[in-house]
């Protein structure tokens, strides 16, 4: 997207199979729109290398899940 990210929130989260996951709306300085992250909320560590366009899905998280394991 952007070259910096100049805001973080929290937007949500997830429980999947007994897994929190932390989703985070990212803004960037010189990019329209938003981009979602998923973290695990117990590490923070990332979930995905790309961040999501759109709120994530549960189905996507399921899917980056599997990916990351």
């Amino acid at each position: 997207m952007g070259d910096r990210v100049v805001s973080e929130q929290h937007a949500g989260q997830y429980v999947i199979d007994g897994r929190r996951v932390d989703v985070t709306r990212l803004t960037w300085r010189d990019a329209k729109g938003l981009s979602y992250d998923i973290t695990d909320a117990e590490t923070g560590e990332l979930l995905r290398d790309e961040s999501f366009d759109e709120y994530p899905t549960e189905a996507q998280v399921r899917e980056a899940l599997a990916e990351h394991e």
